[in-house]
């Protein structure tokens, strides 16, 4: 059976006494109980989360439950994140933290944003193993959580969102428009959430860049003890949908382990470096290929292969076709 922390038995009682229903229940109908003093928490699968999220949803009698979730994901209750967001200069600075948002959310959200014109498009999805998890639950959350990433980088300076939903819409359109202060768009082909670009590098009042350096150290320090939680290959995994080109030697580097003794342990493990690095770059090729706006030499590029034709190479041994071809008849 899987277990969750007080820590977020805590966070989802007090979630559902203000949606008006009693989280016991659900907890049980999905199978998961409290783990005790001396029991080793075990990280829900996705498909436990998607679910646990689902039954929350219908049994709310008030408010919407991704909503009031999102709402107590206090950036406040963890120091080192506050300081970040407090202390940068500007958004571009503070986008690094993009890498950080899973771990607050959930380890297997995968985040990524780019740059196009005038706007700047955060793009979010849900990657478990090998396959795509779809869960309107939490991608609602996970916006609730960035708007209050934004709010506090933005310090109250108006960001003007344009939101889109891969899903369509789980409450009325009034709540939405409420939470975010715009409407979105549902039954999109992404999820992703776009504001203007000129915000990347406008001046933020309390930026100061010697403590921001200190506070982003601390946040790495964090984050390398949430990770710890996951496991060696698990932390691994996390840390290569982010950096999917990092080599051995620094991947050990901020695991804190020597490059043999990562290699030695992920052997123990029934598995290597090399396999895991395939299978993340496989997993996020398949997500970037669904972006049309990618073409092959981005894509080649995001995932550190040297040029557009080792990534073709690549993708036709793991595919058993070219990615112009896997885009053509699994993503029409």
């Amino acid at each position: 059976m899987s277990t969750i922390s007080l820590h977020d038995l805590s966070r989802f009682t007090t979630v559902g006494a203000l949606c008006g229903f009693d989280i016991g229940p659900v907890l049980k109908e999905v199978g998961i109980q409290v783990a005790g003093h001396d029991e080793e928490e075990t990280p829900l699968a996705l498909d436990t989360i998607a679910r646990l999220f689902e039954l929350c949803r219908q049994r709310t009698a008030k408010g919407h439950f991704p909503f009031v979730l999102g709402e107590h994901f206090a950036f406040e209750n963890v120091p080192e994140v506050q300081a970040f967001l407090i202390t940068s200069s500007s958004l571009r600075e503070a986008l690094w933290m993009l890498e950080f948002l899973p771990n607050l959310v959930q380890p297997d959200l995968v985040s990524r944003y780019r740059i196009a014109g005038e706007h700047i498009a955060v793009y979010f999805d849900l990657q478990s193993r090998n396959k795509t998890v779809r869960s309107p639950e939490l991608i609602e959350t996970t916006y609730v959580v960035f708007a209050k990433f934004l709010g506090q980088v933005l310090q109250g300076s108006p960001a003007h969102l344009e939101l889109a939903f891969q899903h369509e819409p789980l409450a009325a359109i009034d709540l939405y428009q409420k939470q975010f202060g715009a409407r979105p768009v549902f039954g999109a082909e992404h999820n992703v959430i776009r504001l203007k670009s000129e915000l990347l590098d406008r001046a933020l009042p309390s930026g100061s860049p010697t403590l921001h350096a200190k506070a982003q150290l601390l946040l790495e320090t964090r984050l390398q003890r949430l990770q710890a939680d996951h496991g060696l290959a698990g932390s691994l995994l996390l840390m290569l949908r982010h950096a999917p080109a990092i080599a051995v030697a620094e991947a050990a580097l901020r695991l804190g382990v020597e490059p043999r003794t990562l290699q030695r342990k992920l052997k123990e493990a029934g598995t290597s470096f090399a396999m895991l690095q395939t299978q993340v770059r496989f997993d996020l090729a398949k997500g970037m290929l669904a972006d049309r706006e990618l073409d092959l030499d981005a894509i080649a590029a995001k995932l550190g292969f040297a040029d557009r034709v080792s990534f073709t190479k690549a993708f036709s041994k793991w595919a058993g076709q070219p990615p112009a071809t896997y885009r053509r008849e699994h993503l029409t």
